[in-house]
This record gives C-alpha cells, structure tokens and sequence, in this order.
C-alpha cells in the first residue's frame, strides 16, 4: 500500500460536546491502514469536557495535526472552516460521535482511484445494535434525489470542490451534507461511486445530535427548499423524485395508520383528514388531468393552424422546430406542475415510525405546499393570451421611437450629479423626454433639466409611482402608442457603468413586452397591500422598458388610470412595484431582466456581483452598505462588496468613480442623533405594565432632555438599535433577535438593561405562587418555559432596572449593576385623576371598601383579607364591598352579596373615576418573596383622588407609606382593626388620603429624578 500513499488525505474531525465519543473517534483515525494524512480536529465551542479530552488524546496522533478550538459556530460553518483550513488532495469529514474501521480510508481511496470517481461512499452501521442502520445502494441520480443514500463521512476529491462551500442559509438547520454532496454532484459535475467493502460505525440518537434530528415537518421543509435550488438544472428528475415519494408517502400513512388504529381517536381524527385530503387531491389532479388534456387539445389544434400558416408562409425549417420545441416545454411545465408535492428526506421514515402524530405536520404542510402550487399554475386563460400577443407582436411595424419619463426627488439642496449623468446618459437613447419633479428643486438645476424636455413639479405625495404616473398622463395615451418604447426610470441609479445602447440591443433580442434591470424576490406580503395575497417575483420599478405592444393597448393606461392611492411606502410597493409584473403577464405579455441574479436582495447586497453579471447601474442605496456594521445593524451576516465595488468601478470602467466615493462618505458622515431606546415585550397585552414600564419612563426620560423611541417586540427590527445610546428591553423572553441585539450591543459599547418588575426570571419565585401550583404539569412546563426565558434574556443584558428595592436586592443575585426605577405617575394620569378627587363635604352614612383586582394572582391575596371582610360586613351593615377586576368570589361571601357590587375591568383611564366612588381602598398582599417585591401601584392610584390605602406592611408599601400619615399598614392579623379604625372616622380618612395626595405629587410624579436617569446622564 506505501507505494499508493502519494496523496495527502485531509481528514477533518467535528466536534460538539461528544465527551463520551471523541477519544475512540480519533482513535480510530490514528489506526487508518492509509498513513499519508493530515489530521484537523475542529471544536465547536463544546461546553462538556470534550475540549480537553481532544488536548490529551492529540499527543498520541501518529498525522501532522491541527487543533482548533472556538464559539459555537454550528455544524456549517464549522464546516466551511474546514475546507478553508485542509491542504490534501482528498477530503473526508468524521463526526465526532463516529468511528471509522482500521481500513476505511484505505477502501474508500481504492474506490476512487479505481473508478476516477470524486465521492467515495460506504454503508452505515449502527455499532450498539450491531446492525445496518442504511444499506446504500449504486449511484443513481434519480434514486438520490428520492433520499439521501451518502453519509457526510465520504471521501471527497478535493478538486471536485473548487469554490462549493456548506450553504449556511441551513446552518443550526437539517440537511446541510445532503445539499452540499447535491451541489457537487449537480453543478460542480462530481462522479458519486459506492464502495460495499467497508461500513461507517455510526451512532444512532434518539434526541438530538450530529447523527439525528427531530421535527418531520422541519426536515420536509428544508429538504423541499434545497430541492427547489436545483428545479431548473433537472425539471423531470426532481419531478419523478416528487412523484415517487408521493406515492411512499401514502403507503407509509396508510400502514401506520393501520397499526396504530387502537391508539384511539387521534388516530381516526388523522384518518379523517387524510381521507378528506386525499378526495380534495384526487378531485385536484382529476380537474387538473381534464383541464391539460382540453388545453393540449387545444394546444395542439392551434399548434397544427399554426403548422399550416407556416408552410403557408414558406417558414424555415429552424422556425417550425422552434415551434415543436415551445409546444414540449409547455408540456413539460404542466408536468411539473403536477408534480410539486410530498419529498421525504434520509431518516424520515424512522422518525414518523416512532412518532405517528407527526404525520398530521405533513398533511398541514402539504396544504401549504398545494396554496404555492396553486401560485404557479399558469391558467388557461393566460396560455391562449401568451399566444394571441405572440401573433400580434410579429404583425408590429416600429419606427424606432422611445419616450422617456425621468423621475426625480432631492432631498439636498441642489441636484446631485450622479442624477444629471444618467440622465445624460439617457437623453441620446431617446426622442422625447418629461422630468417629473416629487418636491422642490433649485431655479438653476430646474434650468439645467428643461435642456433634456419638459419638466413637471408636483407635490411629493404618492412616491415615484404617482410621479411616473403623472409623466404617462403627460404624454398622453394617443402620443404613447406612436412610439416604440416607454422608458420608466426613476433617480436611484448611479451609472451607467457600460453602454446602454448595449443593453437595450441585447434586450430587443429577447421579443418582449416589458422588462427591467433587475429581478425582486417572491415572498409574503409584508406590505399587506398586494391584491393576490403575496410579493410574486417582479421587475423591480426603478427601470423599466415598456415596449410598443403594451403601449398600444388601453388596458396598460387603465392599469394607470385606477392606480390613484399610492401614499405610503406599503402602498407604493404592494400596489404597484410588486404587482405590475403579474398584472401584465398574466395578460399574455411577456418579460425578463437584464440580470437573472436576483436572490438576497442582490441590487442592494451584492452590487458589484450585480455589475459583473451586467447590470448597467448600481444602486444608491447599496452603497449604504459600506462595510459589514452596517449589514450587522440589518440582521445580515454579509462581506460588504462596496470596497471592491469601488475598485472595480476605478479600474474597469469609465465612470469617475469619486462619485461613488463622494455618496459613501456622505452615509458615514451622516449625523444621527442619539436616543435611548425602549422595547416592549409586553406590547400593551397587560395594560398596566406597558403604560409604567414603558410609556412612562419614557415620558420620564423625555423631561429630563433624552431622547426616545419606542416600540413593539414584535415590530423590532435590529436597525432601530443602530443609533441607539443605551436599550431597554422590558420584559421580552430571549429571541434569537434579542440574542444578537445583545452580541451587537456588546460590540458598539451600548448598555443593554433588562426592565423587570415581577420576580419572574426564575423558578425559584415563580413555584411559591397559588396559581402556579395549581397548574397541571403540561401547563406548568410551558409556564417554567417563559419563566427561564425571562432569566436568559436577564443573564445576557448588561444590566437591569427594577421597580422596588426588594427587586432590587434579588437581582443583585444574578446582575452587578441594577438600577432603581419606581412607578411613577404619570402626566396624563395626574390630569384625569384631579377630575375625580374625592369630595370630602359630601356626606353618606355608606362606606364603600374598594378591592381593585388586577390579574388572577390577586385571587390569593383576596383570599387573606377575607376574614376581616366578612367581619366588617357583619359587624357593620353599612358598609359596602366594591370590586372591580378579575376576582373569584368565594362561595362563602355569598351571605353578604347585598353588601357587594361587582364591576368588570376597565382602561385605566377609566380608574380613577371608580376609585374615587370609594371610602377606603384595599392593597392586599400574602407575605412572600414574590409579592415582597410588588410595587405601591394601588396606593398611588388611590392617593391621586384623596381615597385612604390600607395595604399589607410588606415590601414597597412599608417603603412607600408613612403608617398612620399617608396610609395605614396592616400585618395579616392586624387587617380588621385597621380598617374598622377608618370605617368608623371619616375625618381620619379624609386626613390621610390629602397627605398621600401630598406625598405622590412630591416623591412620586415623572419629574422625579432616580438611578435610573442619572446613570444614563452620566454614562
């Protein structure tokens, strides 16, 4: 074998926390019969104890070895690390879970060299049941793309590779080998060959690791979207693929359902949908069969006329298999059409084996798949259109006349040049030219502009739709259809960087009806405004061609004509940008773009990829994106292209590229002003907590000269943050989002603090609630679940800011800094509080005790005042109990239901109305560490309208409330005597409630300056 050892073998070793696996893992490797290796052991950022087992084992490696250890990556780019790290001829991957058997790269080597193959594969077998998980099979593309037969543990020609990398698109997601050994194979050419006479030992999970996942549904929808990168390359392979697993599919749910028929009636519930599903696509494909036999019919007829006026004519013979050819590509798409179903990838089976009620993620996603199908399908309606606008397209004369409507918005001070040199790059191309102006613009360059044509200035109202929208009708339709092409451009475009003239040559050999630079993405409708319920792909607006067949038809100045509210941005796109495309092409019109690139926002992400593919302009926008930050700040992992875009510019066209230059330092010269900036996780869901926590710190902040923002969790975007002194996030549960807002954060030097104002961080306070005892263990789990959310989102923030100084203390156990801000009253409340302040003249022999009950942990601390309740309405026939909220009336207090009135939840600003109807207010509390740490909310609320407060003497309320001066403070056993004391003088009532109006108009409004605005003054 020495003499067959010439080449180096790469083998690269993954690691994540396999502490039990990884010393007999490279073991094996130092055993390989194959000695001419070099070893790369790469750690993912393990947290068990496997980094220091590798240090030990590695002394005995018999290989030049690398050992690299770091922050979890994830199995991608762990990857990808490694191909930029190997130097052999050949490469293989091991997982650290796996071991390899003493000749196993021998064999695989053999394999390769024998046949001249670039992927050496093998069997699968699982060690601790000594049997074959996977026996694999000959290669055979159709059979592969059905289901993954190749384990990443395969010997790979390093030359095969080239530039291929691991999509990190699927990073932290399923199926990454399977599409990278699909990318080798489809695109990069790669000969796959089976070697039988050696296996992979490989380990076989039942919960998560490198070996196996979980979540059918999850592995069949990105097994879908790695499918679909390849659908134009092999149509009728993916297509048999398609079918085939279909049919699997349904054997499989029809023998699972069977065995599990007695797993009650959850099973027949699936049944019943399966059934229900299977008649909706069997009526689907039978309607579909019925409506492509009528339309091949159809099809055929025209094409056989077709046949006849071109022997007619005398067309060529190139001409009439152009014709044979467009009638099989229509064929095959219907085909395909049909085909976009179920695929079940690797290891489907087994999961679906062990877990029957994943079936019913199948049927859901399948209907999912069935709504995207439905998107695709081309109507027959459509079909005939395509060729009516074909005949009509060959019976047009042209005279080679172009208009063009030029749309500008400055927003400096004078026109910027780079806008005057597309338009001075344009004007040659053309016959006719209106400038239509959104907003001012200089007297001067108003001048310079009438040079080119007719400049129109409006009111900057609509976008660049209302103003395109304006040139058409400037034109007019009767001057329109005498020209050849209709230019849309608008004053984003910074070129041209080659000729035009070009472009638009190589464009008219297309036969179109309209077309663009550039494509934009099909995607949901995050506008909320696109008639067909989705973003379809489309030609961007910001350059389009409309050609003279479109401009000889009225429906294209209809389209026009009902286009009238365009007002905002959602609008603008949803209504126009986004649909034009589809609108007319579902008119028969036919359309393309100069570059096909158009994936990742490419215009705006990848301008000189853009450029080199043959866009003739960059972006402005995209030179926002001048380095990486700024990609960081968009929740983008991205390489800026700017820097070489700028170089490429300089050295490989004409056009200055200190333009470029000049608009780069302008975005890094802009003057952003500073604010702090508030998320609310909340999102006004509990009232209380967004309108303290939120809405008045801000207002608090704001009176004392910073600057705010505020927003929404769901509404947040990493973008807000970007300009933002310092962030505070109030009680949001960790998210990926939030997770690298603090990374981001962290970086820039912005303090994140985590607002709380419940010890709802950890279990270890959330177990001592009633409520939460009371929970069965499902409910309790998903309780416990946001609760240790709480605390990771807490663990990563720089900080945090608390209500009460019990809080405080607590969270001085798990944050070094914690700043104390208290609820405070806000203006608004102040006002409407002072139209309901208690009016003491009025007299009345009722007492009215008000319970205000604001969420169904209340229940508990009603439940300790109940003695002295029932006591008092005994004792004293004139008193009255008032609750309003959310509260359980015990069975027990139905003796008294006389003496109680009940009133249902209201807005706050509703509150103080009913507060002041009151005598005397109630502000219970059952001693612990959780309602230790509750704030003095009731009592300020109170004390607003001159209504007295007796409250627990517990936490915030023993710190807030002078006993016996602006309150009474009650132990559990002192609850009758005080308050019988202010149910039997109303002089004392009255006397304490106006010295705790006093002291919450002193301590406890937002002008109050506490920890929290001095830290953020001083830092």
């Amino acid at each position: 074998m020495d003499g067959k050892m010439n080449n180096l073998i790469s083998v690269v070793v993954t690691c994540y926390n396999h502490e039990k696996y990884i010393e007999q893992c490279l073991r094996s490797v130092f055993n390989q019969t194959y000695t001419n290796i070099e070893l790369i052991v790469l750690d993912d950022g393990s947290t068990d104890s496997s980094t220091q087992i590798i240090q030990e084992v590695l002394k005995d490696s018999p290989f030049e070895t690398r050992f690299e250890t770091h922050e979890n990556l994830g199995v991608v780019k762990n990857r990808n690390l490694g191909l930029e790290l190997i130097r052999g001829d050949y490469l293989l991957f091991v997982d650290s879970d796996n071991y390899l058997d003493t000749d196993y790269v021998e064999q695989l080597y053999s394999k390769l060299t024998e046949t001249n193959a670039d992927i050496a594969y093998c069997d699968l077998f699982n060690p601790e049941k000594e049997e074959f998980y996977l026996k694999s099979r000959e290669f055979d593309l159709t059979a592969f793309l059905n289901a993954s037969f190749i384990d990443n543990c395969s010997l790979i020609r390093r030359s095969i590779i080239g530039n291929a990398r691991y999509d990190e698109m699927l990073n932290r997601k399923k199926l990454e080998d399977y599409d990278f050994l699909l990318n080798l194979i489809i695109n990069n050419g790669a000969k796959a060959v089976y070697q039988p006479s050696t296996k992979l030992n490989y380990r076989v999970f039942e919960t998560g690791s490198i070996s196996e996942r979980d979540s059918v549904r999850y592995h069949y929808e990105i097994y879908l979207d790695i499918l679909e990168k390849y659908l134009d390359k092999l149509p009728h392979e993916i297509y048999k693929a398609v079918c085939d697993n279909l049919m699997v599919l349904e054997e499989r749910l029809d023998s699972l359902l069977k065995h599990h028929d007695d797993v009650t009636d959850y099973v027949n519930r699936l049944k019943k949908e399966r059934d229900q599903l299977e008649r909706s696509l069997k009526k689907e494909r039978d309607q579909r069969e019925r409506s492509l036999k009528k339309e091949r019919d159809q099809l055929e007829r025209s094409l056989k006329k077709e046949r006849d006026q071109l022997e007619r004519r005398k067309y060529t013979q190139k001409q009439l298999k152009d014709a044979h050819k467009e009638m099989e590509l229509i064929r095959s798409s219907l085909s395909y059409r049909l085909g976009n179903a179920l695929i079940t990838p690797i290891k489907t089976a087994v999961v679906i084996a062990k877990n029957p009620k994943a079936i019913k993620n199948y049927l859901r996603a399948l209907k999912v798949k069935v709504i995207q199908l439905r998107r695709r399908m081309i109507p027959l309606k459509v079909r005939q259109l395509r060729r009516l606008r074909n005949s009509q397209r060959s019976a047009l004369s042209h005279n080679g006349k172009k208009a063009l409507v030029y749309v500008i918005f400055e927003s400096e001070s004078r026109l910027q040049e780079y806008k005057l040199r597309f338009l001075q790059a344009l004007a040659p191309l053309v016959d006719d030219v209106i400038v239509v102006v959104n907003g001012q613009l200089h007297d001067d360059d108003i001048n310079t502009l009438e040079a080119y044509g007719k400049v129109l200035t409006r009111d900057n109202k609509g976008y660049d739709t209302a103003a395109f929208r304006e040139g058409i009708f400037a034109f007019g339709k009767d001057k329109l259809k005498d020209y050849d092409q209709l230019l849309l451009v608008n004053d984003t475009n910074i070129g041209p960087m080659r000729d035009l003239s070009q472009v638009f040559q190589e464009m008219a050999g297309k036969q179109l009806d309209f077309w663009g630079i550039s494509f934009g993405e099909e995607q949901e409708d995050v506008t909320r405004e696109n008639p067909y319920g989705y973003i379809p792909k489309h030609l961007q607006s910001y350059f389009l061609v409309i050609e003279k067949l479109m401009l000889n038809d009225d429906a294209f100045y209809e389209y026009w004509t009902h286009l009238t509210d365009t007002d905002s941005r959602d609008k603008a796109i949803g209504r126009h940008e986004t649909r034009f495309t589809k609108h007319f092409a579902d008119l028969g019109y036919r359309f393309d773009a100069v570059v096909q690139e158009y994936e990742d926002s490419a215009m705006y992400i990848h301008p000189l990829k853009m450029l080199k593919a043959g866009s003739p302009l960059v972006k402005y926008t995209a030179l926002k994106n001048y380095d990486e930050d700024q990609f960081l700040w968009q929740g983008l992992d991205r390489d800026s292209e700017v820097p070489d875009l700028l170089e490429f510019v300089a050295e490989e066209t004409d056009y200055p590229v200190s333009i470029l230059e000049d608009i780069v330092n302008k975005f890094k010269a802009v003057q952003r002003d500073q604010y702090i900036l508030l998320i609310d996780g909340v999102e006004n869901i509990i009232p209380q907590c967004t309108r303290y926590r939120v809405l008045n710190k801000a207002e608090q902040l704001r009176k004392h000269g910073f600057s705010v923002k505020v927003v929404n969790l769901s509404d947040f975007q990493l973008s807000m943050a970007q300009n933002a002194s310092h962030i505070v996030i109030y009680r949001s549960p960790i998210s990926p989002e939030l997770l690298r807002l603090c990374h981001l954060a962290k970086k820039f030097g912005k303090p994140v603090f985590f607002d709380i104002d419940d010890l709802v961080f950890d279990t270890v306070y959330t177990d001592q609630l009633s409520y939460t005892q009371g929970l069965n263990s499902v409910e309790k789990g998903n309780y416990d679940a946001g609760v240790r959310n709480y605390g990771y989102m807490l663990e990563n923030c720089d900080g945090a800011i608390t209500s009460t100084n019990q809080l405080q203390e607590e969270l001085y156990k798990y944050q070094s800094k914690v700043l104390l801000n208290r609820n405070l009253a806000s203006d608004d409340l102040i006002t409407i509080s002072s139209q309901y302040i208690k009016d003491y003249s009025q007299t009345s022999d009722i007492v009215k005790i008000g319970y205000f009950s604001g969420s169904i942990s209340h229940n508990e601390n009603f439940e300790l005042i109940k003695p002295a309740i029932k006591q008092s309405l005994k004792k004293y026939s004139n008193v009255q109990l008032h609750i309003v909220g959310i509260l359980d009336i015990p069975e027990d207090m139905k003796p008294f239901k006389n003496q109680i009135v009940t009133h249902d939840y209201v807005e706050w600003d509703k509150l103080p109305a009913l507060i002041s109807e009151v005598d005397i207010n109630l502000a219970p509390l059952v001693d612990s560490i959780f309602n230790r740490a509750k704030s003095e909310i009731k009592w300020i609320e109170a004390a607003l309208v001159k209504v007295p407060t007796v409250a627990s003497k517990i936490g915030a309320f023993s710190d807030a409330v002078v006993d016996g001066e602006t309150g009474l403070l009650a132990t559990d056993e002192q609850w009758f005597d005080k308050l019988e004391t202010l149910v039997l003088s109303p002089e004392l009532r009255q006397k304490i409630a106006e010295a705790a109006y006093r002291a919450v108009l002193e301590n406890c409004t937002l002008s109050k300056k506490d920890d929290m605005v001095t830290y953020f003054e001083q830092n």
